[in-house]
């Protein structure tokens, strides 16, 4: 695949765009972007451990008790020995947790339905649709003409 530095900025802008519209709710919740992803993950991979969930995220244990304990004291999440054993510890997201995750979800697959509405399927005019809602995009949009012109 060829590529150059306008889809790689494209992608950037794009990504910006997709996931401020769940970082925007969820801070409505006195909650960061990583809070969703943990909840993201418990809500739809019930009964996963800790060290399961750590090892999918990449991320070390250390890292992730201060968003565990938040999300935990929220009532978003639950915390359950596992049957097979009760040293285990197994992550539910709560009826709470699961309304908040479907909330976020619904945000981010309508941003992306309007613009697959309105662009059609090709890569390019999605990625560009995204990142045209950044602040940012203004900057790089001469990329686009350029290359027109080459």
């Amino acid at each position: 695949m060829k590529t150059n530095d306008q889809d790689l900025m494209l992608f950037y802008f794009g990504y910006q765009t997709f996931i401020k519209t769940a970082d925007d709710i969820i801070e409505q919740y006195d909650m960061k972007r990583q809070h969703h992803r943990f909840l993201f993950f418990i809500s739809k991979l019930p009964g996963i451990t800790v060290k399961d969930l750590l090892q999918l995220m990449e991320i070390s244990k250390q890292g992730s008790h201060e968003t565990l304990k938040t999300l935990k004291a929220k009532k978003l999440i639950e915390e359950r020995p596992a049957e097979h054993d009760r040293r285990m510890k197994q992550l539910y997201a709560t009826t709470e947790g699961k309304a908040l995750i479907d909330k976020l979800n619904k945000a981010q697959l309508e941003l992306f339905q309007t613009i697959f509405d309105e662009e059609g399927a090709d890569w390019h005019a999605v990625i560009e649709a995204f990142a045209a809602k950044r602040p940012g995009y203004e900057i790089i949009s001469h990329f686009k003409d350029k290359k027109k012109s080459d």
